[in-house]
């Protein structure tokens, strides 16, 4: 568990996706998009937007799209307010369709029925759209119309002719995700040290976020590209006690105590990609009862771990998993699958679900966080980041698992 912040590298490279990884995005798109007839794709998804363009922006009720083509051209669709932005970030995507604001800005035309009209101008014989959403996302109070009512031609929601691809992470995004997984267990190790008798949740992972995130921009310099106008590089945040045995349990009242069990979690984002890292701690020695619940959750773990491997279906680890978890008699206390993909987002296609039966790949990116929780004890859940190799699965959060490194002494605060 190291407490200090990991080394600087020497490399004086940008965290950062190269213009021409994005331009081979496109590429990839346009090929897809051929392949099953699409003249062009407008894509909404915020996340979606920025993995194909490169374009990071705070999503809000004005309306943002890429229009992609099957030759790969790309066209943004933004708000006037975004002009500036748009050619700071992606200079090389040339000229946008701009509309005033929304809902019109004085106009008198919604901004879906400017897209309509630009969609029609331009694509006079397309004789459908493929699209990853019917229009935009209903955020910040935004109303509109579909699509499909505005393109004049039929509109096919297609989001996975992206998020396919976004699946198979490249050796940069990799890179990235490592780099975050660096930071997410150096805050953790500043969480878990400042964790005392009487601490509270808020405050403290509010306060090691803000020293992990320090320590971060620090080291890294300028090679550190933010990517969000909120947020932190690096973060921490934790719950206890009997709260734990809700999965995604709130924040509560209250300062830490002693036989608490904490469910605790830490991430790092770089270049627009996360981390996951997520233990089960206890403050003093845990009971025997914590200690068999805990058993029982880390060799579920491993086994998870264990079964990621390419060829192998994502059903199939889940599979397993609830195979171990039933010999060691805690599968009632089982209420989630055991992991996802993830990397821009949280959560991203594909799941380790029994009824996910995707096929593992090398350069997916999967957290492997199989929970039990037990009323009236807690929740026992680790989480960690593998990425999919050729042979197996590499771990590439190292924050340790094993019981005693996760005991928080008790003294005072």
């Amino acid at each position: 568990m190291t407490m200090t912040p990991p080394d600087s590298r020497p490399d004086s490279a940008l965290l950062d996706i190269s213009p021409q990884e994005y331009r081979d995005r496109r590429g990839r798109l346009a090929r897809t998009l051929q392949q099953e007839g699409y003249g062009v794709m407008v894509v909404f998804g915020p996340t979606r937007v920025s993995y194909l363009t490169g374009f990071y922006f705070a999503a809000t009720e004005r309306p943002v799209a890429a229009i992609i083509t099957d030759e790969g051209e790309c066209t943004l669709f933004i708000p006037s307010l975004e002009t500036g932005h748009v050619q700071q970030q992606c200079p090389e995507l040339g000229e946008a369709v701009i509309y005033p604001e929304y809902p019109g800005g004085g106009s008198g035309e919604h901004p879906l029925q400017t897209l309509g009209r630009e969609l029609r101008a331009r694509f006079p014989q397309a004789r459908a759209l493929a699209a990853d959403l019917d229009g935009y996302e209903a955020r910040w109070g935004y109303r509109g119309p579909r699509l499909s009512q505005v393109a004049g031609v039929p509109v096919h929601e297609r989001l996975e002719l992206i998020d396919d691809a976004r699946a198979l992470k490249s050796p940069a995004e990799i890179a990235l995700i490592r780099e975050a997984c660096r930071w997410g267990d150096y805050a953790h190790a500043l969480m878990q040290r400042a964790l005392k008798i009487g601490s509270d949740e808020i405050l403290v992972s509010h306060e090691t976020s803000l020293q992990a995130t320090r320590d971060m921009l620090g080291a890294l310099g300028q090679r550190y590209v933010p990517k969000a106008r909120e947020g932190l590089p690096a973060n921490t945040m934790f719950i206890r006690g009997r709260n734990t045995a809700n999965p995604h349990g709130l924040h509560q009242v209250g300062g830490v105590q002693a036989g608490d069990t904490l469910v605790t979690g830490a991430y790092g984002v770089v270049g627009g990609y996360e981390s996951e890292l997520e233990r089960t701690m206890f403050v003093g020695d845990p009971t025997p009862e914590q200690e068999r619940s805990f058993a029982d959750m880390l060799a579920a773990q491993d086994a998870g771990m264990a079964a990621l491997r390419p060829g192998r279906r994502c059903s199939e680890v889940e599979q397993e998993v609830r195979d171990v978890l039933e010999a060691r008699g805690a599968l009632p206390y089982v209420r989630h699958h055991t992991g996802h993909a993830f990397g821009m987002e949280g959560h991203e296609h594909p799941f380790l679900d029994l009824n996910d039966h995707t096929e593992i790949r090398p350069g997916m990116i999967f957290s492997v966080e199989p929970g039990i929780y037990v009323p009236g004890l807690g929740g026992f859940r680790h989480s960690d980041t593998l990425v999919i190799t050729e042979t197996g699965a590499e771990r590439l959060s190292l924050y340790p698992r094993d019981l005693q490194s996760l005991i928080v002494p008790v003294h005072a605060g």
